[in-house]
């Protein structure tokens, strides 16, 4: 649902209660378990407090590595067991960093997009080892 913008969905969502509205009228209006849940499938955004990921200004000062560790802010892994990054973009402002195939890492990371070129050629200078994934 990301990839279509909050306008169009909520565009979307008016279109569709006008279109009850006229063939049905006013009865429509005692159905709002019905709009709660289109709500729901069209805004999963807003239901939840949660953020799916840590945000930081500076990914590049977060990332290390000292030899066969990677360090992500305060945790280090190795490199072994760590084997793929996915990294890719979250929305047009923030890119998304996440190692999906292991636990040890406690965290992923939102940050700004315009950093996600050089953080892709630090992966390819520092740990070409590790397959990046999108």
């Amino acid at each position: 649902m990301n990839k279509i913008s909050r306008r169009t969905r909520f565009l979307i969502l008016l279109g569709g209660f006008g279109a009850s509205v006229l063939v049905w009228g006013t009865e429509v209006l005692r159905y709002t378990g019905s709009w709660v849940l289109m709500m729901w499938l069209l805004f999963p955004d807003m239901w939840s407090s949660k953020l799916p990921a840590d945000k930081t200004k500076d990914m590049l000062g977060l990332l290390s590595r000292e030899g066969d560790l990677l360090r992500v802010g305060m945790e280090a892994v190795s490199l072994d067991i760590v084997r793929k990054v996915a990294l890719s973009e979250y929305d047009e402002r923030y890119g998304y960093i996440q190692f999906p195939y292991t636990s040890k890492f406690s965290s992923d990371y939102l940050f700004p997009i315009e950093q996600m070129p050089q953080v892709r050629e630090w992966f390819a200078t520092h740990a070409p080892e590790l397959e990046i994934i999108r």
